[in-house]
């Protein structure tokens, strides 16, 4: 599965269960001769999630076999000490029903 595809079915669910999805995704800068930026933080989360009465949780969707940077783990190390759930969410997380879990706050 790809990212692009795991980043669809988990924001399809987070939505589905109430939660508002935060999304940074890359845009044009630089007019004629510029290029696609993601305009944050090197590493940044893919997914930020709200919902009242809930924790902020925060993902990085991987392929099954994808490889985490350096600086996607610094931000989700800071995130949860910061009392954020944050973490990384693979394909099989999303079969084996533990996205679902978290997003239901049993995770």
């Amino acid at each position: 599965m790809t990212e692009k595809s795991l980043q669809a079915r988990v924001m399809y669910r987070a939505k589905r269960d109430g939660w508002t999805v935060a999304r940074v995704g890359r845009g044009w800068v630089g007019g004629e001769g510029g290029a696609f930026r993601t305009p944050t933080n090197a590493g940044w989360p893919d997914l930020v999630l709200f919902k009242p009465g809930q924790s902020i949780l925060a993902m990085e969707l991987k392929r099954e076999r994808g490889i985490i940077a350096q600086a996607q783990l610094d931000w989700l190390a800071l995130m949860r000490a910061c009392g954020i759930v944050a973490g990384v969410v693979r394909p099989s997380d999303l079969r084996e029903g533990r996205v679902d879990a978290i997003l239901r706050g049993h995770g």
